[in-house]
């Protein structure tokens, strides 16, 4: 399908006559504000907020749209009818994939949709830094775990501000080699079992490893990075210091990190408008082609990336209300100034 979907090794749900756009139930986390009016022509849709989705609110639903805010299993999907989900983000851990395959639901994802908006934060992030230690980002070298859509749109960005580059795409190839950097940008899937775990990636051992005063950056997901290694390193002075935009146990993080921290952001680094669309065009393209509707739907494209990300802003106004970290990320606009 384009290579939009990600089955998760599902096979696919064959839908033929009988399912027509006339009697399809659609239901969609309220809080996809770029979805809102496009399906109509073809579902009967409900918008829902994520805390209302249920057994009972999804009964009669044949597909659902959400996003990681919360997870996705048997206490939400047993017993409905969903047979498609399709989450406007890149990874699926919020999703019970295991019974989803046992159940015949087809699982999209919008992976790599909002690789150039994360790369802007890492570049923004990377100038606050350069000014921080009063070096020049040429001088300095970058070390990029993780090479896929993000990490290859990181690497370009760092190419172009003269920075020399270590690329490690673990858990296959987490070399010594990366720890020469003076930066590193973690940029992986959590992976919490299987052969290549990722889950506590940056752990006491990495950091030990790294040589004093380098710096983190982890926009990837909040538990690839160990909270309390990176809290030790941070105290201890072994790290020059770090931006953290992804958490452990998102939305109820551990805000006694927040005085430890460069720059710190609610998980808004991959959420500009441009990635929000395209989020949400890749699923919704899914999403028709899984139920043989061929028409295409039309979403305004116009652009809304003007001037330089205003990274510095995102940190003010996470650090005046961390509790409301739910809010201020379902709500996020980037700002752009001249």
């Amino acid at each position: 399908m384009k290579g939009t979907i990600s089955s998760v090794g599902l096979e696919r749900c064959l839908h033929t006559a009988e399912v027509t756009s006339s009697n399809l139930v659609l239901s969609i986390d309220s809080t996809i504000y770029s979805l809102q009016g496009i399906l109509e022509p073809w579902f009967a849709v409900q918008y829902l907020n994520s805390k209302n989705i249920s057994k009972e609110t999804l009964k009669n639903s044949d597909a659902l749209i959400i996003r990681s805010t919360r997870k996705y299993g048997a206490e939400t999907l047993l017993g409905t009818k969903v047979k498609f989900i399709g989450t406007v983000t890149s990874g699926y851990e919020h999703i019970d994939t295991e019974f989803c395959k046992q159940n015949g639901i087809f699982i999209s994802t919008a992976h790599g949709s909002n690789a150039e908006s994360v790369a802007d934060y890492i570049s923004a992030a990377l100038i606050e830094i350069s000014k921080k230690i009063s070096k020049p980002l040429n001088e300095l070298t970058l070390g990029i775990i993780g090479v896929g859509a993000v990490g290859t749109c990181v690497k370009k960005n760092a190419e172009n501000f003269g920075m020399r580059l270590l690329l490690s795409d673990p858990p296959k190839n987490l070399s010594d080699n990366i720890f020469a950097a003076d930066i590193i940008t973690l940029h992986t899937p959590l992976e919490t079992g299987g052969k290549y775990p990722t889950k506590y990636l940056a752990n006491e051992e990495f950091f030990g490893k790294t040589k004093k005063g380098t710096w983190l950056i982890n926009a990837a997901r909040g538990a690839v990075c160990n909270s309390e290694a990176l809290r030790h390193a941070l105290q201890s002075g072994h790290l020059g210091g770090a931006v953290i935009d992804t958490w452990e146990n998102e939305p109820n993080i551990d805000t006694s990190l927040l005085p430890l921290l460069e720059i710190a952001t609610p998980h808004i680094a991959g959420h500009s408008a441009e990635a929000k669309i395209n989020a949400s065009k890749m699923i919704v393209g899914s999403l028709l082609e899984f139920f043989g509707i061929e028409s295409k739907a039309h979403f305004d494209t116009s652009p809304h990336k003007t001037g330089v990300y205003s990274i510095r802003t995102d940190d003010l106004a996470f650090r005046k209300n961390p509790s409301h970290f739910t809010e201020i990320r379902n709500s996020y606009e980037r700002i752009y100034v001249n």
